[in-house]
């Protein structure tokens, strides 16, 4: 009986709930959202900061100073949880490795492991749709860092240095990228008032269901964003630009695995005397070995077509 409820009388081929999911995480998850939310994966979380909590863990702003050291100086929703090994990861992370004479705006990432790993019972309604590897991961944050530094002569170091950091567990790094370039140089502007609305518009959004065309409010833009799935072929990402798009309007899609131009990022790292050896020694002494057979694709340009 309560499996009927859960599930409906008949699923059929929509987005009924897959029956080899833990129980235990469904009921978990009826609690919390409702049986409304489990017929229709799209609706959101009634609760205020689940919608949030669906996307983003918390937002921090890092800042660092010549005699204090870095220091978490916002966690904003305030309830947010972090624990003060997490505090310290995120502040020494929030640094480039390398900034000498770089002055501006800096993005990257980083991730660092949970104190606490705990699997929240939305997850598994996420990850029974999404690919491999853009499932969340409940043992690791993401960070994703817009560091900024610039010329103060007021200040004992010289320089205003600070970082708005997006801590998740979910691995977007491309779009949450696009989000921090969004929003982060208007709160170097416009400071915590700004970062409260900005998140209060994320809990208003609706939660990340793979395959889904979701419109995406954001501080007087909208974005429309596609999760892919990981039933999805190559070729067939599905398109979400629109011809009536306006400026306040932007479509942005998730690149599945099939996008990933790895030969763009591997040899970069290798010599041609190492990429040299490698085809010469290692492919002809194991021919055989799949690994190798993986690498050297992977160090070999595609071939050049010509008419």
């Amino acid at each position: 009986m309560a499996l009927r409820a859960l599930t409906g009388p008949d699923p059929g081929p929509g987005p009924g709930l897959d029956l080899d999911l833990d129980l235990e995480q469904l009921l978990d998850a009826a609690a919390v959202l409702g049986r409304a939310f489990l017929r229709d994966p799209g609706s959101s979380p009634a609760l205020p900061w689940d919608r949030f909590g669906a996307w983003v863990h918390c937002v921090c702003v890092v800042g660092f100073d010549l005699e204090l050291g870095q220091a978490v100086e916002v966690i904003y929703p305030p309830h947010a949880k972090l624990s003060d090994k997490e505090k310290t990861s995120i502040c020494y992370l929030s640094f480039p490795d390398s900034n000498s004479g770089c002055l501006g705006d800096t993005q990257f990432c980083f991730r660092i492991r949970q104190s606490a790993s705990k699997k929240n019972p939305l997850d598994c309604l996420y990850d029974r749709d999404a690919p491999v590897y853009l499932k969340t991961d409940s043992a690791h944050y993401y960070g994703y860092v817009y560091f900024r530094q610039v010329r103060d002569k007021s200040l004992k170091r010289g320089y205003f240095q600070k970082s708005l950091v997006l801590i998740s567990k979910l691995p977007y790094v491309n779009f949450f990228h696009f989000l921090l370039k969004l929003i982060a140089p208007e709160y170097f502007d416009k400071n915590e008032p700004y970062l409260e609305a900005v998140c209060h518009d994320i809990d208003h959004w609706p939660a990340p269901i793979p395959g889904r065309i979701l419109i995406l409010p954001t501080t007087g833009v909208i974005i429309k964003v596609r999760i892919p799935t990981g039933q999805d072929k190559p070729g067939a990402t599905q398109i979400i630009q629109s011809t009536d798009e306006v400026e306040s309007q932007v479509s942005f899609a998730l690149p599945t695995i099939h996008e990933v131009d790895l030969f763009r990022y591997v040899p970069r790292n290798l010599t041609k005397r190492t990429t040299d050896w490698f085809h010469q020694d290692a492919v002809q002494n194991t021919p055989g070995d799949p690994s190798i057979l993986w690498l050297s694709n992977c160090t070999t340009p595609p071939p050049s077509v010509m008419g």
